[in-house]
């Protein structure tokens, strides 16, 4: 009976206390009724069992409320800020109204104390995210400054000084223009789920994107080996920019003499576009930090010939949008390997094995 007594609700536990209590009182008082017949010892065996009711019932209320007086210490805690502290339940008294409660109370505090956590480092990054825009925007803005001044003043001696001010003016302006579109794009990106899913020629993708590589910068020997009739699902003008932004990126940190190799294969569910050169690397330190937003490996490399910092992080957009995947694998002095792994199309794409690949000069596109 005490296992049972133990085991059961708060309410029920009380209630069969306190019945149990007053029946003994009761029999208490016939038995003296029986025995005696006196009413003084009536009166007082009748007081002797209310006191005790009264007392017993008192302890055990106190005992059985104890766990609600710390769950409400605690809360109180909890509502001055401190949003790490839990209600604690003893073992023997899990399935409890107490129990009960103080489970659905922890799990809804994990959940604020989560989305508490997650806003507060959404916060910070756009703070930072604000504060690295600021600080790119304001070096050619002061540049524009600065020459505007000198035309004011009369500075400029000659014609020949105006117009090399006005270029390097339009430069700065040019600069400006792609740094917004940039922040334009990763807050476009930021505010989608996914994109949207139509099918992709990517093969025809990457044929067009290293032909504008090429067209770009002649004198990079740039190859491309591209597995044909490959489709994903996704959104076309994204992929585009996001195989643009690592070509870009290897225009921006290498050598114009570099090679340059695109590879885009099929194997299995997935589809991989790489992206490769054989230029100086990156320090093992920044390869974590690569795909940061304003981030640069290169400290000594100024923002005019050094880009903005924003393309990786373009590209690991993309890629969280399309459900895919990023490998990077680089090594200081060899090159920088950059894959992206992409779900397979589900419209039924036609998939090539790549280690069956012809190498004849056909399936090379050498853009």
């Amino acid at each position: 009976m005490l296992k049972r007594l133990r085991r059961s609700p708060l309410r029920a536990r009380l209630s069969m206390v306190v019945t149990v209590l007053c029946a003994g009182a009761m029999a208490a008082t016939a038995l003296s009724w029986i025995l005696s017949g006196d009413p003084a010892v009536i009166v007082l065996v009748e007081l002797a069992g209310l006191t005790g009711v009264a007392l017993v019932s008192t302890t055990v209320v106190r005992r059985e409320l104890r766990p609600l007086e710390r769950a409400a210490d605690t809360a109180d805690t909890i509502a001055a800020g401190d949003f790490a502290q839990r209600l604690t339940v003893a073992a023997s008294a899990p399935t409890t109204e107490v129990g009960r409660l103080a489970d659905a109370l922890n799990g809804m505090l994990d959940q604020i104390q989560a989305a508490l956590t997650a806003r507060e480092q959404s916060e910070e990054r756009m703070r930072q995210f604000v504060a690295d825009a600021s600080h790119e925007l304001r070096t050619p803005l002061q540049s524009l400054r600065g020459y505007a001044e000198l035309y004011q003043s009369g500075a400029l001696p000659d014609r020949a000084a105006v117009n090399e001010a006005v270029e390097r003016m339009l430069s700065e302006i040019h600069r400006m223009t792609r740094l917004v579109e940039s922040l334009l794009g990763l807050a476009r990106f930021d505010e989608q789920d996914e994109a949207s899913l139509e099918p992709v020629d990517l093969s025809g993708l990457v044929r067009d994107c290293c032909r504008d590589a090429r067209a770009v910068e002649p004198s990079r020997p740039t190859g491309a080996y591209i597995e044909p009739d490959v489709t994903v699902s996704g959104d076309e003008a994204q992929l585009r920019s996001l195989l643009s932004n690592l070509l870009g990126n290897v225009r921006m940190h290498t050598a114009p003499d570099v090679p340059c190799r695109v590879t885009l294969s099929t194997s299995g569910d997935e589809v991989m576009l790489r992206v490769e050169d054989f230029g100086p690397g990156i320090p093992h330190e920044s390869l974590t930090h690569v795909f940061d937003r304003f981030y640069r490996a290169d400290k000594g490399r100024s923002r005019v010939d050094g880009g903005s910092g924003l393309g990786l992080a373009i590209v690991a957009a993309i890629t969280d949008l399309h459900h895919g995947r990023i490998r990077l694998d680089s090594v200081p002095g060899r090159g920088t390997r950059v894959d992206v792994l992409l779900p397979a199309s589900r419209t039924g794409s036609v998939s090539v094995d790549r280690d069956t690949l012809p190498r004849s000069s056909a399936d090379r596109a050498e853009c």
